[in-house]
């Protein structure tokens, strides 16, 4: 069930990353409509592998226009079926990162310099908190690069609609494509209500550290 469970996540950042990816090739081939930028050999250079898969093909800003609404829809779909997995992560992660958290403590307490068991547990039990915790952050990262490319396209069809000399049916149809950006940004939220952003890691890494030190006054207290 463990492992199920790990390897339905791993699909989940697997195609968020996929759709960072996508979404960068999207930006790159904007960069190269609209950027005098891009046709000098530096800009060339700084391109990654992905951004560079732009150089293979010509697509005008009609084509990229579809390509993003389609590009939109799969996220929102992904959104949906991620919702459930994600939110019931966020209830068990917090308690199982702090049980695992006041166990290590408890183990650090009291284990000695030449136990190799009770080494071999702190990593163990430190590793598995580390595992919940980047179930978490992982797709709250990707999210916010997924927001930072979908912002950088938009400002470069601003730029282009104010700055580049464009005829009648170029500025409309780039003014429809900065709508659209507008209106579709690839924003993930559970249930529509948490938005995965990197200020919930902060959140929970917070609420887990609060938790672990009631916890262990607790302990003391009844101890």
């Amino acid at each position: 069930m463990m492992l199920s469970h790990d390897c339905e996540q791993i699909l989940f950042f697997v195609l968020l990353r996929t759709i960072y990816a996508r979404l960068s090739i999207i930006k790159a081939h904007v960069l190269k409509v609209f950027s005098t930028e891009t046709r000098t050999d530096n800009y060339r250079r700084k391109l990654n592998k992905v951004e560079a898969l732009s150089n293979n093909a010509q697509l005008d800003i009609s084509s990229l226009h579809r390509v993003y609404d389609l590009l939109h829809k799969c996220a929102e779909q992904l959104n949906s079926i991620m919702s459930l997995s994600m939110i019931v992560i966020l209830l068990t992660a917090g308690l199982s990162t702090t049980m695992l958290l006041k166990m290590m403590v408890k183990v650090i307490q009291t284990v000695t310099v030449s136990n190799t068991f009770g080494k071999s547990t702190i990593i163990y039990l430190f590793g598995r908190g580390m595992k919940f915790t980047g179930l978490v952050v992982v797709p709250c990262y990707y999210s916010r690069v997924t927001s930072s490319q979908v912002a950088a396209i938009r400002t470069c069809l601003h730029d282009a609609v104010n700055s580049k000399p464009l005829d009648k049916i170029e500025r409309r149809k780039v003014k429809a494509f900065f709508q659209l950006t507008r209106e579709n940004e690839f924003t993930y939220a559970l249930g529509g209500v948490i938005r995965l952003n990197m200020s919930l890691p902060l959140s929970y890494m917070s609420l887990c550290t609060t938790y672990l030190v009631i916890s262990i006054q607790f302990s003391k207290f009844f101890d």
